[in-house]
């Protein structure tokens, strides 16, 4: 029986020693960060298409609420990063030194948008790995003049939040002071566009279709915003609505390459179930500059054909053939 009573009294302190409680944060850096995803991109389809867009597209134009957040703290002087950490999508306590820093707390749960360069604020940017290089067609629905341009495919960007905050004051402070709270808000960096394809003739043979957007802005800073680096194309799967006789698709962008000489051509692959393709082009430059399309509708009203299955294909590019996809960062 003694024995038993020094076995039980032996398992109580191991099992006292192994449940110690360890503090989450140092209690002498007790600074919260509480982050508000603004989630929203204000971007309301148009009906009847709003009640056939998947819920894989639909959350391009409602956003997601990210699951990991990256924050980093800047020296405000030299604009180099200091120290990071990892919170959820709401924020949690940080370990940071006193001083004056420059705040800001991305998402880095995206498979598509990075990144890059953060270990100094004034050369932090988003942006989405390469797809390889294609020739576009550079006219507007005229097959007798075919100029071309050669433009860096990329991916398609994901919803990238980015919060900030300039001059922000951590003051020393102890474990009997109270909680140093940094609010911030982050808003995603992409914006989200509609592509509607309204004159279709042979909707019923719809196979396939794919559609670029040469003049796009290929990556953003992430302290404002600015668009760096040479104008690229992405590419955007396409979908059929068949009762409303049109292709349509919800896509992602950094945005429209800025300049008043840039033109922004929409290329579209479009294929029957037999995989006869055909390719059309259009200038939709208007249309990403007009300043009341705040929708972001991209309209085609041109027709476009698409063959019945085992029929000549016919068109400008009827041997569209796929390309051999290269993925690599970006090299600044």
């Amino acid at each position: 029986m003694r024995k038993l009573s020094h076995i039980l009294s032996c398992l109580f302190l191991v099992c006292a020693a192994s449940c110690k409680r360890v503090p989450l944060y140092d209690a002498d850096s007790s600074v919260y960060l509480n982050v508000q995803i603004s989630t929203s991109t204000g971007i309301v389809a148009p009906e009847p298409l709003n009640g056939v867009i998947p819920d894989g597209l639909r959350t391009k134009l409602d956003g997601r609420v990210p699951e990991r957040l990256q924050v980093n703290f800047y020296d405000v002087e030299t604009h180099k990063l200091v120290t990071k950490a990892y919170v959820g999508p709401t924020g949690g306590f940080v370990d940071i030194t006193s001083g004056l820093y420059d705040v800001v707390v991305y998402n880095i749960d995206s498979d598509a948008t990075r990144a890059g360069g953060v270990e100094n604020l004034v050369s932090a940017y988003a942006y989405t790995a390469e797809d390889g290089t294609r020739v576009f067609g550079k006219y507007d629905h005229d097959i007798s003049s075919v100029p071309q341009e050669t433009f860096t495919l990329i991916r398609e960007p994901d919803h990238f939040y980015v919060g900030r905050r300039e001059d922000v004051l951590i003051p020393e402070h102890s474990a009997e002071d109270e909680t140093i709270v940094i609010n911030i808000t982050a808003n995603t960096l992409v914006d989200a566009y509609i592509l509607r394809v309204l004159n279709v003739n042979g909707i019923e043979n719809f196979g396939a279709a794919k559609a670029y957007f040469t003049g796009q802005v290929r990556a953003r800073e992430i302290w404002d915003g600015r668009n760096i680096l040479e104008p690229a194309a992405i590419a955007v799967n396409c979908g059929a609505a068949r009762g409303l006789g049109e292709i349509y698709s919800v896509f992602n962008t950094f945005g429209k390459y800025p300049g008043a000489s840039g033109r922004l051509f929409l290329n579209i692959d479009v294929a029957n179930s037999s995989g006869d393709k055909r390719e059309y082009v259009f200038d939709v430059t208007d249309q990403f500059d007009n300043p009341d399309n705040t929708n972001h509708v991209i309209m085609v009203t041109e027709r476009i054909d698409i063959p019945k299955p085992g029929s000549s294909s016919g068109g400008l590019a009827p041997d569209v053939d796929d390309w051999d996809e290269t993925h690599k960062d970006i090299d600044l």
